[in-house]
């Protein structure tokens, strides 16, 4: 495998991809690296290496004109890297993409699953990794040049490459952020000026690793690169560039040559928002142009604003089999029947959790009928409380209850899953439908100033294209882990940019 993107070779995917009807302005340089991509970037977020979909979703995108792939260390504990080094390898192998026309962007900072367990062996081992922050029980942050180094072993061995194309520092105001309620005004700014100090050790190492030859690039990915000066956690492009240049002093030149940021069309702080140059007076987008700097954007359909998070899509869905509250009548009937038939002979004999507790959602979910927020509401109480609760309920039940209730608890439960199963699936409509009435609100501002033939496309690929319109972005990263939501979002790749893009940011 060859060992990195090459400048001709990404200009050549270009123009294959041209000719076959993109638009010109679907690929552009990355800043200084003289590399060509695409203006969508496979975005491998939520991307692992067990699920086929995300698989053919990765080579969908690389064979129909999407040639940036931007992952981290901790995208699904390594998984990620893992997934997109198979694909990388078996697509090489078989010719029909090359290494050299690929261009590869992996991220370091997280301290996570495995790499936790890592820190804290070598803590434990009286050899912890210096500067760590502590950010909670579950999550730490280290941009410290030993780990940096030895992140990045593990990443070209997960992702089977010998170079990254470029390496950026994922997050680092964790440490502008952390225990910041109890820093006084001097204490912040000390933090501040201590903040820059470990970014600029981290870019002297990286520049070390460039001349190793393990990457090409590096950058910063931040989430506070578009904050006004004054939040706590807000981090300056400037003086990361500042920080670049005096780390390449010794040989010139620096490699500082990406930025990472989210935006959208509800967050655009980083387009709009002047805060950098000498002046203050130019967004973090308009200045990373003017000083060579490709930016990558992400999170441009899921959107925070006003405390909620709002998935930038259409949510159309198929009626439910029933109506919201005969699905209640028939769930709240199979869950008194439980109780009458089963739970019963149980009580007493299930520890600390009320048999009353093991099947209730019929009465906990009619309270919710009408007070819910749109799907990924709806998403979050089905993911993190519905199915998590069945499962171990019904695992602690099969696996411990008397021989005289087992086969009736069965007969029962092929009754009851499908009900919950037809009852989940009408709150799931009556949700999407609300996210829809919001989505159509959102398309409707839009569309008198998009040109007429995009009018009827869908919301997820005006906002894409809003964004990628944007003057000085270059790459807009989507999480596309199933290849429908490739087949959506490359058809932005056939279009021109929008001449008055950031005139569009706001508009809701």
């Amino acid at each position: 495998m060859s060992a990195a993107a090459l400048a001709k070779a990404t200009r050549d995917f270009a123009a294959r991809f041209t000719a076959k009807g993109a638009s010109p302005d679907a690929y552009r340089i990355l800043g200084k690296t003289g590399l060509t991509v695409s203006a969508l970037g496979f975005g491998a977020y939520r991307v692992d290496d067990e699920t086929p979909e995300h698989r053919q979703a990765l080579e969908k995108a690389l064979l129909e004109g999407c040639n940036l792939i931007d992952t981290s260390t901790n995208y699904t504990d390594g998984a990620s890297e893992r997934c997109i080094g198979g694909v990388l390898e078996e697509l090489i192998r078989s010719g029909r993409v090359s290494r050299e026309e690929v261009v590869v962007v992996s991220k370091i900072g997280y301290v996570q699953g495995q790499n936790m367990d890592l820190a804290m062996r070598r803590e434990e081992g009286g050899d912890p990794f210096p500067e760590m922050v502590k950010v909670s029980e579950w999550c730490w942050h280290c941009v410290h040049p030993e780990f940096l180094e030895d992140q990045l072993d593990r990443s070209l061995s997960r992702l089977r490459l010998e170079r990254l194309d470029a390496c950026l520092l994922h997050n680092p105001e964790y440490f502008l952020g952390h225990d910041r309620g109890g820093r006084s005004a001097g204490d912040r700014e000390a933090a501040r000026e201590e903040f820059y100090r470990r970014i600029r050790v981290a870019f002297v190492h990286l520049e070390r690793e460039v001349r190793r030859g393990r990457i090409n690039w590096y950058g910063v990915s931040s989430n506070s690169f578009g904050t006004p000066p004054e939040d706590p956690e807000s981090t300056s492009l400037g003086r990361m560039l500042e920080a670049a240049r005096e780390a390449g002093s010794e040989s010139g030149e620096d490699h500082f040559a990406v930025a990472q940021l989210p935006m959208n069309l509800f967050e655009h702080g980083p387009a709009t928002l002047a805060k950098e140059g000498a002046a203050g007076d130019k967004p973090a987008v308009a200045f990373a142009a003017e000083n060579g700097l490709g930016v990558l954007v992400n999170r441009p359909l899921n959107a925070f604003a006003r405390g909620e998070l709002i998935r930038l899509g259409d949510f159309r869905t198929d009626p439910p089999r029933r109506p919201i509250q005969e699905g209640l009548s028939r769930v709240s009937a199979l869950e008194e029947e439980f109780l009458r038939e089963i739970g019963r002979g149980l009580k007493g004999d299930r520890g600390s959790a009320p048999v009353d507790a093991f099947f209730a959602w019929g009465s906990r979910l009619s309270g919710a009928v009408g007070k819910l927020g749109g799907v990924e509401h709806w998403r979050a109480i089905e993911d993190q409380q519905i199915r998590p609760q069945l499962l171990q309920n019904v695992s602690a039940l099969q696996s411990g209850l008397p021989p005289g209730l087992a086969s009736r608890f069965q007969e029962w439960l092929g009754r009851y899953l499908p009900e919950m199963q037809s009852l989940c699936a009408a709150f799931h409509a009556d949700c999407a439908a609300r996210s829809q009435e919001r989505s159509d609100r959102i398309a409707s501002t839009l569309d008198p100033a998009l040109p007429p033939d995009l009018r009827g496309e869908s919301l997820s690929r005006k906002a894409l294209h809003v964004v990628a319109s944007v003057p000085g972005v270059t790459c807009v990263l989507n999480g596309m882990r199933h290849p429908h939501y490739v087949e959506d979002s490359l058809g932005i790749l056939r279009w021109d940019r929008l001449p008055r893009a950031l005139d569009l940011l706001g508009r809701r």
